[in-house]
C-alpha cells in the first residue's frame, strides 16, 4: 500500500515538485526556499505524525527512477535534522 510519493521533475529550468501525496501518518514538507536562490534542489522533509497513537512506526523509501527527471537534484531529510541540543557538563 503507498502512503506516500513525491516527483520531482524540471520545470523552468529548476528541479520542481510537481506531484505530492501522502497518507497519515505520514507527511511531507516541501518549503519553497531552503538555501540560497541559485541552489538547485528540492528539499523534502518527511514527517510521521503518530501522535501517541501508533506504538512503533517505520519508514521505508523507496526511489525509482521515473520519480526524478534527468537533471534534477532533491534533498530527503526529516525534521530531526533541524534540531540542536546542549548539552552543559559541570
Amino acid at each position: 500500500m503507498e502512503t506516500g510519493k513525491v516527483v520531482v521533475e524540471r520545470a523552468g529550468g529548476k528541479s520542481t515538485a510537481t506531484h505530492c501525496f501522502s497518507k497519515y501518518p505520514l507527511k511531507f514538507i516541501i518549503p519553497n526556499k531552503v538555501g540560497p536562490s541559485q541552489a538547485d534542489a528540492v528539499w523534502i522533509y518527511t514527517i510521521i505524525d503518530g501522535g501517541g497513537i501508533v506504538s512503533a512506526c517505520t519508514l521505508s523509501i523507496s526511489l525509482h527512477k521515473e520519480m526524478f527527471g534527468d537533471g534534477c537534484t532533491t534533498v530527503l531529510t526529516t525534521q530531526a535534522s533541524t534540531k540542536c541540543s546542549e548539552q552543559v557538563l559541570e
